[in-house]
C-alpha cells in the first residue's frame, strides 16, 4: 500500500507538472510580457511667475489639493505700488488728453473765425478791385482827378493786404489744429502704452498668489516662508491621478501586438493584485534613438543589440486610493496577443 501510495503521489506530481508546463507553454504563445516597464503619469511643475519673498505657504508635503486651491503667497506690496503708480500715470495722461482735445476745439473755432475773416477780406478786396478798375477807366478819360483815383487804388491795396493777412491767419490756424491733432495721437499712444503697463502690473499682482492649476497630490515641495524666488523657479510639483504604463518591449515582441489588446499589469508594490489595461499606442522610435547620446552604428565595430520600443498601456480601471499607481513604480505587463482588436502596432 505504501508503495502504491508513493507511486500515485509521484504520478500526480508529474501530471500536475505536465499540466502546468502545458498551461505555461500555451500562455507563453499567446502572451508577451516584460519586466522593463514602469508607471507614467502627468506631473505638473509649479513655478513662480514673479520674483519676491514667500510670505505664506498653504500646503504640506504629499497633500491632496484641488484645482484652484491656494498654494503659496509672495510679498505683494511692491506690485501693489506698481499698479497704483500705473493708474496715477494713466489718470494724468487721460487728463492731458482731455486738455488737448479742448485745445483742438478752441483752435477749430479760431480757424472758423479766421476763415470768416478771409471770406470778408476777399469780398472787400473784390469790391475794391472793381471800384479801382472803374476809376482807372474814368481816370484815362480824365473824368476823375488823379487824387480820386489814387484814393480808390489805395483802398484796393489795403483790401488786398487784409486778404493776404487773413489768408496767413487761416494757414496758421490750420497748422495749429494739425499740430494739436498730432499731439493728441501721440498722447493716445502713450495712454495705450500705459494701459498695457497697468494691465501687466495688475497681472503680476495676481501672480503673487500661486494657485493649483490642476488637481492632484503635492510632490517635490521646495518652498518655505522666507525664501526668495525668481520667475521660472520650480517650487513644487503636482502629480495627477491619471496614470498609464510605459512598457519597453523588445522589437521582436511587437509583431503580434495590436491597438486595444487587453493587458494584465502586475505591480511590484502590490503582490497578488492584477490591474487591467489595454494597448494604446507605440512610440515612433526605439528608446535608444531618443537618448542623450544615441548610438551611431556607422562608426567603429558593430555589435547587434536587440532594441526596445516603448508601448503605451492605458488602464481600464479608475484610480484606486487603496492601491494607487504613482509615476515611477515598477510593473510587469502581460499582453494577450491572441486577440486582434485593432491595427497592429508594427503596421501603424
Amino acid at each position: 500500500m505504501r508503495k502504491w501510495a508513493l507511486r500515485g503521489s509521484v504520478i500526480l506530481v508529474i501530471l500536475a507538472g505536465c499540466i502546468y508546463a502545458a498551461v505555461f507553454l500555451i500562455y507563453s504563445f499567446s502572451h508577451e510580457s516584460t519586466d522593463d516597464a514602469y508607471v507614467a503619469g502627468t506631473i505638473v511643475p509649479i513655478a513662480s511667475e514673479v520674483r519676491g519673498r514667500v510670505v505664506k505657504v498653504h500646503i504640506n508635503d504629499n497633500e491632496q489639493v484641488a484645482a484652484g486651491a491656494s498654494l503659496l503667497e509672495i510679498f505683494s506690496d511692491d506690485y501693489v505700488h506698481a499698479v497704483q503708480e500705473r493708474k496715477e500715470a494713466l489718470s494724468r495722461l487721460t487728463a492731458e488728453d482731455r486738455e488737448i482735445q479742448a485745445s483742438i476745439e478752441g483752435k477749430k473755432k479760431a480757424l472758423a473765425q479766421a476763415q470768416a475773416n478771409l471770406n470778408a477780406a476777399m469780398a472787400e478786396e473784390n469790391l475794391a478791385a472793381k471800384e479801382a478798375k472803374r476809376y482807372d477807366k474814368l481816370h484815362r478819360q480824365e473824368v476823375v482827378s488823379s487824387s480820386q483815383y489814387d484814393r480808390v487804388e489805395s483802398v484796393w491795396k489795403v483790401a488786398h493786404a487784409k486778404k493776404e493777412a487773413a489768408t496767413a491767419a487761416v494757414v496758421e490756424a490750420e497748422a495749429g489744429v494739425k499740430a494739436l491733432q498730432a499731439k493728441l495721437a501721440t498722447q493716445e499712444f502713450r495712454i495705450r502704452e500705459t494701459e498695457v503697463s497697468r494691465n501687466q502690473a495688475q497681472l503680476d499682482l495676481t501672480r503673487t498668489a500661486v494657485v493649483a492649476p490642476v488637481s492632484g497630490r503635492i510632490a517635490m515641495k521646495n518652498v518655505d516662508p522666507g525664501k526668495y524666488v525668481q520667475p521660472g523657479q520650480t517650487l513644487l510639483s503636482i502629480v495627477q491621478e491619471d496614470t498609464w504604463v510605459i512598457a519597453n518591449f523588445k522589437e521582436t515582441q511587437i509583431k503580434k501586438m495590436a491597438i486595444g489588446q487587453p493587458v494584465d499589469v502586475k505591480v511590484d508594490a502590490y503582490p497578488g493584485i492584477v490591474f487591467r489595461g489595454r494597448i494604446d499606442s507605440l512610440q515612433s522610435g526605439t528608446g535608444a534613438v531618443f537618448s542623450l547620446l544615441p548610438p551611431e552604428n556607422a562608426t567603429g565595430n558593430f555589435v547587434k543589440v536587440v532594441q526596445r520600443i516603448p508601448v503605451k498601456i492605458v488602464m481600464k480601471s479608475s484610480f484606486d486610493p487603496v492601491h494607487p499607481l504613482w509615476p515611477g513604480m515598477s510593473v510587469e505587463p502581460s499582453v494577450d496577443v491572441s486577440r486582434q482588436t485593432g491595427p497592429k502596432l508594427a503596421n501603424k
